[in-house]
């Protein structure tokens, strides 16, 4: 609900940080937990019926013949069962042991107190003047301050909690300059800091506030995901030292590849495999961006999110296929692949290559052709 006033012969559509603010938000996800805890005895009572069904189910297996279409149906419900049982699990556990509340006061609750400090200081303002001139004189420049406060804490809060900015970033500050040397600063990505390269003068800058947000959660394969998207647009905030950017550039005149545009992921695969910088692979598209200036392979929005939706939607099916004792998931180049393949972005196949082992592609295959089925998606063969 807005906090302005709106006249009812005019509608507006209003921004994201017009129509709530930082305490409202905060207390909603106050009450989200409280109810959580409320509703622990319903899912309690909903996990020992699943339990109870499943031991029903196991008790009819033998009736049902191997090539019977109900094995099939049972073993399909017998799955579902599982999974659900497995997912209330955690959830009770979850609950039990207060996890989602703990995280959000990990990646919030330093923003919370500054919130509520400002809050407090502000109602206690016109008390503490002397007299009302004294308020008057002081009120505008204090109001300015912290309303601009505020409104910052609400955008860091907003990042942390649900991904999203509410100041709009029109890129004005991603510049600087030493205002001696007038010369354009350096961007010192381990130290966090902008440095002029003539007299050393030094800004520090909080780097890539989508990645601090991350590392403020909690592991998540999801988590994993996005940073494969980001890693293949180069638009990663990554440290790659000046001497392997050095060796690199030696390695390529050793070959006499004077023409940098035409660097390819398997051209410069081989480069960092025979410089024994086989774990930068997965940061060649910034690699190659750094040095050629070619513009990493770009998705838009919708289908960066169609990605994370199909991700999502392969979770259960995974935990049902997966290999017997198979903890990793399937290789994220490979989930990618086929995801282009389905979505017909062909054009991008080459950024995710598959496995050259073709033991562990056909098992990837296997698995990938029961979840297809499962979503009835189009399965398409790489082998």
């Amino acid at each position: 609900m807005s906090n302005f006033k709106i006249k009812k012969n005019k509608k507006e559509k209003l921004e994201y940080r017009d129509s709530t603010t930082l305490d409202k938000k905060h207390k909603e996800h106050s009450i989200i937990f409280k109810e959580e805890k409320d509703n622990l005895p319903n899912k309690i009572e909903t996990l020992e019926k699943l339990e109870e069904e499943l031991n029903i189910i196991n008790s009819t297996k033998s009736s049902y013949n191997k090539e019977d279409d109900e094995l099939n149906k049972f073993l399909e419900q017998k799955a579902m069962l599982l999974n659900n049982i497995d997912t209330l699990k955690s959830e009770i556990e979850s609950i039990k042991e207060n996890q989602d509340e703990l995280d959000y006061y990990d990646k919030t609750g330093e923003i919370i107190c500054s919130y509520y400090m400002i809050r407090d200081e502000k109602k206690n303002e016109f008390a503490e003047t002397k007299n009302i001139i004294d308020y008057f004189n002081n009120k505008k420049s204090n109001v300015d301050n912290v309303e601009i406060s505020r409104t910052k804490l609400f955008d860091q809060y907003c990042q942390r909690v649900d991904g999203v900015r509410t100041l709009k970033d029109d890129g004005s500050n991603r510049i600087k300059y030493c205002l001696d040397c007038k010369i354009e600063k350096i961007l010192d990505i381990g130290e966090s800091s902008y440095v002029c390269p003539d007299c050393g003068d030094s800004e520090e800058v909080i780097l890539d506030e989508d990645r601090q947000i991350k590392e403020y959660s909690p592991y998540k394969r999801i988590n994993h995901f996005k940073e494969w998207i980001n890693q293949f647009q180069a638009k990663e905030s990554t440290e790659i030292q000046e001497p392997i950017f050095l060796d690199v550039i030696n390695e390529i005149n050793k070959n006499r590849i004077k023409d940098l545009t035409k660097l390819d992921r398997d051209k410069m695969k081989q480069i960092l495999k025979k410089l024994g910088y086989n774990n930068l692979y997965e940061h060649i598209p910034y690699i190659i961006n750094k040095l050629s200036g070619l513009e990493a392979p770009n998705i838009n929005r919708h289908i960066e999110m169609k990605f994370i939706d199909m991700f999502t939607k392969i979770q259960e099916p995974w935990e049902i296929f997966k290999p017997s004792g198979r903890k990793n998931f399937l290789s994220y180049s490979y989930v990618l692949h086929k995801f282009c393949q389905l979505l017909e972005l062909d054009h991008l196949l080459i950024s995710f290559p598959l496995l050259k082992s073709v033991r562990n592609l056909k098992e990837q295959e296997q698995v990938w052709e029961n979840i297809c089925k499962v979503l009835k998606w189009e399965f398409i063969s790489s082998i």
